[in-house]
């Protein structure tokens, strides 16, 4: 007698639940699984751990929040009191988050204050009130009080525009600026998400389409889930129970498709153009004539990832004369640029015209 599958069936309501999935791998808000922070990361708790104030900035989507979160996790030491400036009520009041952020037992004991060193988190930082950030400075460095241990903001901009000038001179050097990632970071988030006990999805996007979601991303992580969420979401909807990504093993998104149904969905994949032989060795000719032997040497190692002028200098064994000479006229070719900056140091990495050049490399 033939299995017959019941035509009640009831099918997963969305692809990551059909895929096996409990929740969307691909969601958007900050994950502590991130890829290429770990300087920065480390920076920030050493700040911490001696009772600092810091500056962490980056692009929407560079890890900001992720890493904050991660941070928490690590330090169980300590007790973080996590405000969004963007989202503070007028009725916030410092004293009480800092007595809301006892433990049980420093409750049941009748303490007044947490038992745990304090660490102050303010994120989007431009649109802090400048009486909270004097009165978050004095329970910071007050020695009567000392209420916080360490206070970490966090913002967009590189610039600080809502503290006096005492302040940025109290801050001093201590500013942590988060890079654009490069192409496999990129793509390394997407394997960590994408498994589970049936496998890892990642598998299923072709190398080009790969290309393709980092080219249209620019770097930026959260645009990375949400066009990869595009893709499995249309995948689902279209097909149903067929769905080839769950009942094909051979079966890939090829780069077409996925060109195509990130088009309809008004996402602009002009950034990367999938390549013939023929086309690539052209433009590795192309990179050739352009950029002379030492230029082709820097392009090549930051196609791996972001370095500062003194990495360059150290790696290469120029003069700082010279790799600054060197770098300008890179900047000038369009063979590379600004990829924010480290302690203070500029960050450089390969623009993504030379990264296309160098395919064959």
């Amino acid at each position: 007698m033939k299995n017959v599958v019941p035509t009640t069936m009831k099918i997963a309501n969305t692809w990551y639940a059909q895929l096996g999935f409990k929740n969307n791998p691909l969601d958007l808000r900050p994950n502590p699984k991130l890829i290429g922070l770990d300087r920065q990361e480390e920076t920030v708790i050493n700040h911490i751990l001696k009772g600092e104030i810091c500056f962490l900035n980056g692009l929407t989507g560079s890890g900001k929040s992720s890493m904050l979160m991660k941070i928490q996790r690590k330090l169980r030491g300590y007790s973080f009191i996590y405000v969004d400036a963007q989202e503070i009520p007028l009725t916030f009041d410092i004293d009480e988050a800092i007595k809301d952020s006892r433990t049980l037992i420093d409750k049941i004991r009748l303490r007044k204050a947490p038992s745990k060193p304090v660490v102050l988190i303010i994120d989007e930082f431009q649109a802090t009130s400048p009486n909270l950030v004097l009165e978050a400075r004095a329970k910071w460095e007050n020695p009567e009080e000392q209420k916080i241990k360490a206070i970490v903001f966090a913002q967009i901009s590189k610039q600080l525009k809502n503290v006096t000038p005492a302040f940025k001179e109290r801050l001093g050097n201590r500013m942590i600026g988060l890079p654009t990632m490069d192409d496999s970071e990129m793509k390394e988030i997407l394997r960590l998400r994408l498994e589970n006990k049936n496998g890892n999805y990642y598998n299923r996007l072709h190398n080009e389409t790969l290309n393709l979601l980092v080219a249209c991303a620019d770097g930026n992580p959260r645009r990375l889930l949400e066009y990869t969420d595009i893709l499995f979401d249309f995948h689902h909807r279209k097909f149903g129970e067929h769905n080839p990504i769950l009942t094909n093993r051979g079966y890939l998104i090829n780069y077409y498709g996925a060109r195509d149904i990130l088009r309809a969905n008004k996402v602009n994949t002009d950034s990367y153009v999938f390549l013939s032989p023929e086309e690539k060795a052209r433009g590795l000719e192309e990179f050739n004539s352009r950029f002379n032997k030492t230029e082709r040497s820097i392009i090549s190692t930051l196609v791996k990832g972001p370095k500062t002028t003194a990495d360059l200098a150290k790696a290469f064994g120029l003069g700082k004369k010279t790799i600054q000479g060197t770098l300008a006229a890179l900047k000038k070719k369009k063979g590379i640029e600004k990829a924010g900056k480290y302690q203070g140091q500029q960050l450089w990495q390969a623009s993504p015209h030379a990264k296309r050049l160098t395919v064959n490399e």
